[in-house]
């Protein structure tokens, strides 16, 4: 299975040639992303969309995205990986499969603003938004009791794409509210694989590693993280064992790495 850097841009290239179907505004950006990522691992028709059965031979409703000649399933998310839950819930539980979660991640994105009556590129610009691997682990909150476990892993490809948003939203230009028409994939950046302990430990910033107690938002200028992801991240490594609480500073609680 060739999921390298060149691999992936041939796909991108070829996805970008294709006679693009328009299905719906805000749907096939996501299914082109989808195919895209589901060749890369495995470039077999063959393996795509099989049912799972479980570990006693019973056939079930659970279709995994791909099912490998040797048993093992990827399942590809590009959207928020909470929907996942009890797919993964019956996978670990019920099938003997080592499953692998792909969930890629905007490194770099390019908006282009197009006119939705004349189809014309009003402007392109790089988005300040940059998806990281903590990005991810945030999300992995409803996940904790799989983290480390030998049969689950995480692959994120770190990767560049082009936005393209109509102007048929309000405020702004008609910006606020918009919508997205097409997101296609560009160039893979880079690969983070997590899979042991170690692989979520790592992620941590050195920068709190010291020993001093903690606040979220010290955590949050330290990662990048804000809102919902920030306190998400703080409870992946709580229940990792990394952070645990340790007194308050007024109403806001301090947290200590654990010894």
């Amino acid at each position: 299975m060739e999921r390298g850097k060149i691999s992936f841009a041939r796909l991108a290239f070829e996805e970008l040639s294709r006679t693009k179907v328009r299905d719906g505004i805000g749907m096939l950006a996501e299914k082109r992303l989808h195919g895209l990522l589901k060749r890369w691992i495995l470039d077999d028709p063959a393996c795509h969309e099989q049912n799972v059965l479980t570990r006693d031979g019973k056939k079930t409703r659970f279709v995994a995205d791909i099912l490998t000649p040797t048993g093992e399933i990827f399942e590809i998310q590009t959207a928020d990986l909470y929907p996942m839950r009890r797919k993964l819930e019956f996978y670990m539980g019920m099938t003997d499969h080592p499953v692998t979660v792909v969930h890629p991640l905007l490194a770099v994105k390019y908006i282009s603003w197009i006119d939705p009556s004349t189809g014309e590129v009003k402007s392109r610009k790089r988005s300040p938004l940059r998806e990281t691997p903590l990005s991810a682990l945030a999300q992995l909150k409803p996940f904790t009791a799989y983290l480390g476990d030998p049969r689950f892993s995480l692959l994120l490809p770190i990767i560049e794409a082009d936005e393209y948003r109509l102007l048929d939203g309000w405020g702004r230009g008609g910006k606020r509210g918009s919508h997205r028409y097409e997101l296609m994939p560009m160039a893979l950046l880079d690969t983070v694989v997590l899979k042991d302990r170690e692989d979520y430990v790592a992620l941590f910033p050195e920068s709190l590693a010291d020993g001093v107690p903690f606040l979220a938002k010290d955590f949050g200028k330290a990662t990048r993280l804000r809102g919902y992801d920030l306190y998400h991240a703080l409870s992946v490594f709580e229940a990792l064992g990394v952070i645990k609480p340790c007194g308050k500073k007024g109403n806001a609680t301090l947290w200590c790495v654990s010894s």
